[in-house]
């Protein structure tokens, strides 16, 4: 993301721990599975692992809170709610946490328009958004990610998929879609105009079904802008973690899918599940946890309808 790269280098001459995260991520071994892939990752065991129940994060200091962050980590202002941060612990080659200046609950619809605005602003990258319960290791505060773009699978594919996918709605500077030749279900929104966007993605977090006992409906949303044109994803989530998280001995598979992973590059921090996964595995992975294909379709007839 070349307009940040000033900013990136200095944060790093600043940085020396977060620096060789940064270095090793060139050597981290990725291997292709199908349309998917599968990147080894062992720096992201904490975040894989994060425990985010009530009782933890009541106990422990934000970590996004400006009175909390490392003493080395420093802060670009992105418009008057947001700072942009180096992430300390990268997936992407270049990788950005934007936190609200203000500690408040992990719920995008206010702030979709932040994400366009961002990547209308840095458009040689992506920015992506994980919720509360769709693989944030900080629900308690809201934030959304940025990074590159040219090493996500959807986004490489992104020319066959949409040519293959269904078109639900159309107004006259966007276009709402389903991705049907994916391992699990996708709704895409295409746009040359902010507003149009907005209005779009309104309509699908209001059609989407609530979780009991949550604030929004579950979803990662990935964004990037190719050729003037704005591309939203968004994943309709249904659980938090697959069942092979849980699971004991060789049964067990660490991986706990947020944007990036639903983007089609799957996040191992053990090597043995690096070592084991296999397209089918991966393919089961996202589909389990996303929502059922019948009810993403129920959602998109209702909408088709009004």
């Amino acid at each position: 993301m070349g307009s940040l790269k000033p900013f990136y280098e200095e944060q790093l001459a600043l940085w020396q721990d977060t620096k060789q995260r940064f270095d090793d991520l060139k050597h981290v071994e990725v291997k292709q599975l199908g349309l998917l892939k599968a990147q080894f990752n062992p720096a992201r065991l904490v975040s894989t692992g994060a425990n985010i129940d009530k009782t933890t994060l009541a106990k422990r200091p934000c970590f996004l809170c400006a009175a909390n962050r490392p003493k080395e980590q420093i802060v670009k202002d992105f418009n008057s709610h947001f700072d942009i941060l180096i992430n300390p612990f990268p997936i992407l080659p270049e990788h950005f946490t934007i936190p609200s200046c203000i500690h408040e609950l992990q719920q995008i619809k206010e702030h979709f328009i932040d994400m366009l605005l961002f990547i209308d602003e840095h458009d040689e990258g992506l920015v992506f958004y994980n919720g509360p319960h769709c693989g944030a290791s900080a629900p308690d505060h809201l934030h959304f990610q940025a990074g590159t773009k040219s090493i996500i699978p959807m986004y490489q594919e992104w020319e066959n998929l949409s040519s293959t996918s269904e078109t639900i709605l159309s107004l006259s500077k966007a276009k709402l879609s389903y991705i049907t030749h994916y391992a699990c279900p996708v709704i895409a929104i295409t746009s040359y105009d902010i507003d149009s966007c907005v209005v779009l993605f309104n309509k699908i977090y209001d059609a989407l079904p609530l979780p009991e006992n949550d604030i929004e409906p579950m979803m990662n949303v990935v964004v990037w802008k190719e050729k003037g044109e704005l591309v939203v994803l968004i994943f309709p989530r249904f659980k938090h973690r697959p069942d092979c998280y849980f699971a004991e001995g060789n049964a067990q598979c660490l991986v706990s899918p947020g944007a990036i992973d639903m983007a089609g590059l799957l996040i191992l921090p053990l090597k043995k599940d690096f070592d084991t996964i296999t397209l089918a595995q991966a393919s089961a992975i996202l589909k389990e946890v996303t929502l059922p294909e019948e009810v993403v379709v129920k959602v998109l007839d209702t909408l088709r309808k009004h």
